[in-house]
Order: C-alpha cells, then sequence, then structure tokens
C-alpha cells in the first residue's frame, strides 16, 4: 500500500481494526519476499536507503520523492554529506 495510504487506512480504520497497535510496513514485504534488496549497511549508515530503494523502482519512487519532497530530499542530501565528513574526521 506504501506512504501515506498505509497510514491514511490505519487513521481511518482504526476502531475498526480491533487492534492495540497497527505498524504499516511498507516496503519491509517486498524486501522479504525478494522481489527488493536492501541497500548495504553503509548507504544505511549514511541515511541514503532510500536511493537505493528510488533506483530500483524509479518510475514509481522519483517522481513522488521529487516533486512530493524536493527540500526534503536536499536536506537528506546535505545530512548524509556532512554525516560523511564527520567520519573521515573522526576516523
Amino acid at each position: 500500500m506504501g506512504s501515506p495510504l498505509q497510514e491514511a487506512f490505519i487513521k481511518n480504520h482504526w476502531n475498526d481494526l480491533g487492534v492495540g497497535i497497527a505498524i504499516g510496513v511498507g516496503g519491509s514485504l517486498d524486501v522479504i519476499a525478494g522481489e527488493r534488496f536492501r541497500a548495504p549497511p553503509w548507504i544505511r549508515a549514511i541515511g541514503l536507503e532510500w536511493l537505493v530503494r528510488a533506483a530500483q523502482e524509479p518510475r514509481r519512487l522519483m517522481p513522488r520523492y521529487l516533486s512530493a519532497h524536493p527540500k526534503f530530499c536536499l536536506l537528506i542530501a546535505n545530512a548524509a554529506v556532512n554525516r560523511l565528513k564527520r567520519r573521515w574526521i573522526i576516523n
């Protein structure tokens, strides 16, 4: 279902679900089923796993990331660069 649809579904059907907790798993099922793969640990460590997901499904994800969240994408890229800089300086 993906975000934000899964969150809207949970919110709209919360009373009908009859549960104490609900978690949207997003792309986790695709990874478990072997349809997609996770990014290598070093990419996850710098917070760029979303970029690997976008590379696996560019037609579906890139328009969403670039049009709906351009400022977020810039902030994430900047944070990743700063994190890498800190690692190189400290290590």
